[in-house]
């Protein structure tokens, strides 16, 4: 059976109160009661917890070994305690608690860690959780967890979500300058067929039932859990791929990837949205966030 704590918030303010002024008197002065007061409370604390926290044989009382550890620790109680009301008064402001955002991982994180700064800087309490997933994943888990809103490749129900354009995201098709097909020109698909074609998986539970096949078509496909061990391996030279172009540009200006010579394109463009539910009005946390991401992706 569960029960209470044997002491209230109040009771360990009293005591802190002591603590710091030095006296009941001083502690009586800052809190407005009368001295009687105050020592009714330390009374009522000590009856309730069988614990003497005061040695009263001097002319002044002083706390004992163990009260002085309960001033201590009801301290960071109250501490927690005054983080707690704040909370409170906070989402009574319109807050929401919790805010999650799925996003597809072929987006750059710059604009997502930006807008988590203002909210860091601006002490919001909504408690925010970034899930990514990739392709059907991002779509998958936005409906299991009813998110508040995604940021995905396209959108194909036009009915109950809505869907806000952001700027294109270009991918491009690279290998290391040392794999074979970097010094290949005029290549075709069918030449690609015989290298390792490098992909992201899809993060869907469809997916792992049955393997989509590669943009390109290729037979022989290592599949990646995220972009940045695609990256890493692109650079080692373990095949080819696409990777979004915010990854690739550093290593093609250091000539650490370069660009394949494939007639047929080695450039692809994305043209992504930020997804909402029309029927669902947003909170006041979701509202600011989005705000934050499109006033990032609209800074020159």
């Amino acid at each position: 059976m569960s029960r209470g704590p044997r002491f209230t918030l109040d009771q360990l303010l009293v005591l802190d109160v002591i603590a710091r002024t030095g006296s009941f008197a001083g502690a009586a002065r800052e809190l407005h009661r009368v001295p009687s007061a105050i020592s009714y409370t330390v009374q009522a604390l000590e009856e309730a917890l069988a614990v003497v926290l005061f040695d009263r044989s001097g002319h002044r009382a002083g706390l004992t070994a163990a009260g002085a550890h309960l001033v201590r620790e009801g301290r960071e109680l109250l501490t927690r305690a005054r983080q707690l009301d704040d909370l409170a008064s906070s989402l009574g402001e319109g807050w929401e608690p919790e805010l999650q955002v799925v996003v597809d991982g072929v987006f750059p994180l710059e604009p997502l860690l930006s807008a988590l700064r203002v909210f860091g800087e601006r002490g919001i309490p909504t408690q925010i959780r970034i899930d990514v997933e990739y392709q059907d994943g991002v779509i998958e888990r936005f409906g299991t967890d009813h998110a508040q809103f995604m940021i995905a490749l396209g959108l194909e129900d036009g009915g109950r979500l809505k869907g806000t354009p952001l700027p294109p995201l270009e991918m491009v098709l690279v290998a290391a300058p040392g794999h074979p097909l970097a010094r290949a020109t005029g290549l075709t698909r069918d030449s690609l067929s015989a290298h390792v074609d490098l992909v992201v998986k899809d993060s869907s539970s469809a997916f792992a039932r049955k393997p989509r096949e590669s943009f390109l078509g290729t037979s022989h496909v290592v599949r990646f859990s995220d972009f940045h061990s695609k990256r890493a391996a692109l650079r080692s030279g373990v095949g080819f791929g696409w990777l979004p172009d915010h990854l690739a540009s550093d290593d093609l200006a250091s000539g650490d990837l370069v660009l394949l010579d494939l007639p047929d394109g080695n450039r692809w463009t994305y043209a992504p949205q930020l997804i909402t539910r029309r029927d669902e009005p947003l909170g006041r946390a979701a509202a600011l966030f989005i705000e934050l991401l499109l006033e990032h992706h609209q800074r020159p």
